[in-house]
């Protein structure tokens, strides 16, 4: 049987954590399966990962930036130089110490889940892949793509789009990886949404690239209207007390809930408790929880960005595309989902059918012809 590697930044909560252990369990059956880690951050997989999988970490702990801060403030010198060191000797495996690891890798495919580590991998005896999980639009992100990918023998996108733009960048590199778009993994879900609830969801981590700020403003809007109607935001991240502090400032505290990080069935009552998904994502590669919220047959409203929801959402069939990040545009589209509750569920019946070419049965058989 042969073996596969994926290499990996953390096991914590994440769209490419949870993209990546659904792709290593679904793959666990037809190949042995090894996922090396850079950090530990929770002892174990934030994602529940099939025990046949065997998870290996390059360091038993994680990031230490607050250690750093904490005994620097404390003036614990003796501790700020011990955190000093170790924060230097992650930095420098995760952009060099890479290489050394996987120069005499034992496995038969190596599959790259960050652009740092896709750099350092210079094997010609293994098929050597790497997902890239960003799109970043810029001429400093197209340097590092050229750079990184031209000894990697296979590139996977999430979208067309992404594709294109991918093939466009190393269009002159001697030494191009074949491009394959084959989109994430989302999960039949075996429970719906009755859409009766009033309550509208968005879930990701609480980055600025998210924008969270903008669903607050949008539902301080909705919420003068419809004042029984709630949001709920998924997830935790440098943002919370920003957006905590934007919430009490807009006088919101009973009607926005920030959840915190939620998986397995608490992420699946939150998705079928809800009658409108919202996506107010400065950039994506896919979108890994529009096509969630899709499964659970919530209509959505997105942020016409460009790359991800413009391939997932049929506009006024599962959902909208709101052009040029216009507020009061989302705002117009979600109050016809509030008032119409007949488009309401025939688009949340639309988006069910819509997605299903995103389960994992169906993008399973592209990796294996793919491995093949």
């Amino acid at each position: 049987m042969k073996k596969i590697t994926f290499l990996m930044l953390h096991l914590n909560y994440g769209g490419i954590e949870k993209q990546v252990t659904t792709l290593a369990n679904s793959l666990v059956d037809n190949y042995k399966i090894e996922i090396i880690s850079l950090y530990n951050i929770l002892g174990k997989s934030f994602y529940e990962l099939d025990k046949k999988i065997k998870v290996k970490y390059i360091f038993p702990y994680g990031p230490n930036k607050k250690e750093l801060k904490d005994s620097l403030k404390n003036r614990k010198i003796g501790k700020f130089f011990s955190e000093l060191k170790k924060a230097m000797k992650m930095v420098y495996t995760k952009y060099f110490g890479i290489r050394k690891l996987t120069k005499n890798l034992n496995t038969d495919v190596l599959i790259s889940t960050r652009i740092e580590f896709s750099k350092q991998i210079k094997r010609r005896d293994i098929v050597t892949i790497s997902q890239e999980h960003s799109y970043i639009d810029t001429k400093r992100y197209a340097s590092k793509v050229k750079r990184a990918f031209k000894d990697i023998n296979y590139l996977i996108v999430m979208t067309k789009k992404a594709a294109k733009v991918y093939d466009e960048w190393l269009q002159n590199s001697s030494k191009k990886p074949k491009i394959i778009v084959i989109p994430n993994m989302i999960h039949e879900p075996n429970r719906f949404s009755t859409l009766n609830n009033k309550q509208m969801l968005t879930v990701g981590r609480l980055e600025e690239v998210k924008d969270f700020e903008s669903a607050i403003r949008v539902f301080e809007r909705i919420h003068k209207k419809y004042e029984d109607w709630t949001l709920k935001i998924v997830g935790d991240g440098s943002q919370r007390e920003k957006l905590t502090s934007l919430i009490h400032v807009l006088h919101l505290e009973n009607s926005v809930i920030l959840t915190g990080k939620l998986a397995g069935e608490e992420l699946e009552n939150v998705f079928c408790d809800s009658s409108i998904f919202l996506l107010t994502s400065k950039s994506e590669s896919f979108s890994l929880v529009l096509g969630e919220a899709m499964s659970y047959g919530l209509p959505c409203v997105s942020f016409d960005i460009d790359v991800g929801p413009r391939e997932i959402i049929s506009e006024n069939e599962d959902g909208f595309l709101v052009e040029e990040r216009s507020i009061l545009q989302m705002e117009e589209k979600i109050e016809l989902l509030i008032e119409n509750t007949v488009k309401r569920h025939e688009m949340g019946e639309t988006a069910r059918k819509n997605v299903a070419q995103f389960y994992v049965g169906t993008v399973k058989e592209s990796w294996i012809n793919l491995l093949k």
